[in-house]
């Protein structure tokens, strides 16, 4: 805590250039993730093609705060640009709650054609408001499940299945929705939950599943796709509409060749992760079209007021006519 205090101290001290002569980029997640290895390319290719005029730092793994801390450093211009996770995001930028409905997208090709379009461009001018100009959709891929209980391969599966929920009264009421029963826990409370049999079964993304190695108390994983969680590169609005043209150029080009290599990193990543579980003795399955239909228009009906409310109408409509 005291390196990362001093950290952002230093950070805090530095006054921004009015040119882009030093990029400054904080993240929360390891060296070996595929957001910091594209992030690593961003920084060759934006040095390269500005013959050194620019040059990017950064510093991964939290080194420098928390997600919304980061945040908040970008907002005021002490550190250039971070990611985070939409979720994690909704608190300083409520519109992006329309994030959190569930079985919104078909595939990842669904995702990136709504997001890289008019409804991604929404979200981009709200966090505008906010200080934040939104570089690009990077993505954490889709959630799924483990369990103990038996395979989900059907909407009927979920009833009665006992699962750990995040804290958040509009989850719990989408699950409940369902059939299911959300029971509240810290994330790390969960290994030891599933294995004393408190609970039957989570929900994370897959690289989860090894990393807290779930795999070790659970039998199932069975690919529900519930949830598709982007991760939001973003950078200070201040800075970016500062840039010169020629610097813009340099910035949106690598910008949008490291999202396109961060999201193929990602999907390797997945499959990898996937095999592993697999080898680990997991019995994999896949929730059929049909219920996953079906459970996404009974989950989003329970929870549409309150999406409503938080994100607005106007958002809220725009964002789900987009998805035909």
């Amino acid at each position: 805590m005291k390196f990362i205090t001093t950290m952002a101290a230093a950070l805090c001290a530095v006054t921004m250039p009015a040119m882009a002569e030093t990029i400054r980029i904080g993240h929360a997640t390891p060296e070996d993730s595929p957001i910091h290895k594209a992030l690593l390319q961003f920084k060759q290719t934006v040095e390269n093609r500005s013959e050194g005029d620019i040059t990017v730092e950064i510093f991964p793994g939290g080194q420098i705060g928390s997600v919304q801390e980061m945040v908040e450093l970008v907002q005021s211009g002490n550190i250039t640009m971070t990611t985070g996770a939409s979720v994690h995001l909704s608190a300083t930028v409520p519109e992006l709650g329309v994030l959190d409905q569930f079985l919104l997208f078909d595939d990842e090709t669904h995702a990136r054609t709504v997001l890289d379009g008019a409804a991604g461009d929404a979200l981009g001018a709200a966090m505008e408001s906010r200080d934040l100009h939104l570089v690009g959709f990077m993505e954490l891929g889709f959630r799924s499940f483990t369990n103990s209980r038996a395979p989900l391969d059907s909407l009927a599966a979920f009833e009665g299945l006992r699962m750990r929920s995040a804290d958040n009264p509009v989850q719990i009421k989408a699950w409940r929705a369902i059939g299911a029963v959300p029971v509240p826990l810290a994330w790390g409370e969960i290994y030891s939950s599933l294995q004393q049999g408190l609970i039957d079964g989570q929900e994370s993304a897959l690289s989860s599943m090894i990393v807290e190695r779930f795999f070790e108390v659970q039998d199932y994983v069975s690919l529900t796709g519930h949830i598709y969680w982007p991760e939001l590169w973003m950078a200070n609005a201040d800075w970016y509409a500062g840039l010169s043209e020629a610097e813009r150029e340099i910035i949106d080009t690598a910008a949008q060749e490291t999202v396109t290599l961060q999201r193929e990193l990602t999907a390797e990543a997945n499959a990898a992760t996937l095999a592993k579980l697999e080898e680990a003795g997991l019995a994999v399955n896949e929730l059929p079209a049909e219920d996953r239909a079906e459970m996404g228009a009974m989950m989003n009906a329970a929870i549409e007021a309150d999406i409503r409310g938080k994100v607005g109408d106007a958002v809220y409509y725009q964002f789900m006519s987009a998805l035909q």
